[in-house]
């Protein structure tokens, strides 16, 4: 049900019901328009607006953006592949961090795609004393759920439980990321999240946000961490949002940085060209969200790629309403009455 027609015309009456109850809750959202969603747009319009600062009717509602824009944009018949992170050096052929183990069905395998048996992904493991890992659940999670950071002695009960449940895993190298993104939390790989959106054959970069762990191993915002918008050159705004969107931050409560300073995002334009050529790979997929980093030597590296149900609330909330120059081929979409095709 998660990628079906009916679990979007559900999660479109939960979520409206929702936000009428803000609305309620909040007067002053009665007055907001919204041009795409006239009647229950305006609760996100307002919430939007309240975060970001910026005033505007162009802001897309959450129902909207996952049922009349990616629902359109990405095709979910082949999204269950797409979606499996045992298959991303596949799908996209470089920058991304290797799998030094990919568990996938009843076959374990190495970083050479080579079959081993457990006793060998074990020495593989053990081979360097104190190396931590990045083990993670192949599909179906998010948030940093289903993903465990730390040496062998620490990740041994969690790869024996995923064995044992056969479910389909990745074990990655932690990887040691540029001092411009370490020095907000240095223990957590704080990772760029980018938006690309193809648009009549021209793929453009929508939005990006970097999310930041809070004192933890994971920088989801949805695991306690902290996002933060950015302009077009990758310098940050000044002030980040908790994943509930009520709680602002002048300064990483951990690190103390105020961010208001002038930070930038290392090798931003290199990070935007390659999400740009990368989603080339993926040409049944429209609308991309992208998980990148920048390591210690100025390297690059996708973490994974996320095209269901990926998030657009930090994006509206910290950088306004992104999707406005797009505004008219979003209405394409939408037309009842599209124009057909003659050759």
């Amino acid at each position: 049900m998660k990628n079906s027609k009916l679990r979007r015309i559900v999660f479109e009456l939960k979520a409206n019901l929702k936000h009428c109850k803000y609305g309620l809750k909040n007067k002053d959202s009665f007055k907001c328009s919204n041009e795409l969603s006239p009647i229950t747009g305006r609760f996100w319009t307002h919430q939007y607006q309240l975060a970001s600062g910026i005033q505007s009717d162009k802001y897309l509602s959450e129902t909207y953006y996952h049922n009349r824009v990616e629902g359109k944009l990405n095709n979910y018949t082949v999204a269950g592949y797409l979606d499996h992170k045992g298959y991303i050096d596949t799908v996209l052929g470089s920058h991304t961090i290797k799998c030094l183990i990919n568990k996938i069905s009843n076959c374990i395998y190495d970083e050479n795609n080579e079959i081993i048996t457990i006793s060998q992904m074990v020495d593989i493991l053990t081979a360097e004393d104190g190396r931590e890992f990045v083990v993670k659940v192949s599909s179906g999670t998010g948030g940093g759920i289903g993903v465990t950071i730390g040496t062998f002695a620490k990740v041994k009960t969690t790869i024996e439980k995923l064995l044992n449940n056969k479910t389909d895993f990745i074990i990655q190298p932690l990887i040691s990321q540029h001092p411009e993104l370490s020095k907000f939390n240095p223990t957590s790989i704080n990772t760029l999240r980018l938006m690309t959106m193809r648009c009549h054959g021209e793929i453009h970069f929508v939005s990006a946000i970097l999310r930041m762990g809070n004192g933890g191993r994971v920088d989801n915002a949805s695991s306690g961490g902290i996002s933060i918008g950015m302009d077009i050159f990758g310098k940050l705004n000044k002030r980040g949002f908790n994943y509930s969107l009520n709680k602002i931050f002048y300064t990483h409560p951990f690190s103390n940085i105020d961010f208001a300073d002038d930070h930038h995002v290392p090798h931003f334009d290199e990070i935007v060209a390659l999400a740009k050529e990368k989603h080339k790979n993926l040409k049944s997929q429209d609308l991309v969200s992208w998980d990148l980093t920048v390591d210690q030597d100025g390297v690059i590296s996708i973490v994974e790629y996320n095209i269901l149900w990926s998030d657009i609330s930090f994006h509206q909330a910290n950088n306004g309403p992104v999707f406005e120059p797009f505004f008219d081929f979003i209405k394409e979409l939408n037309t009842k009455n599209p124009k057909k095709i003659t050759i």
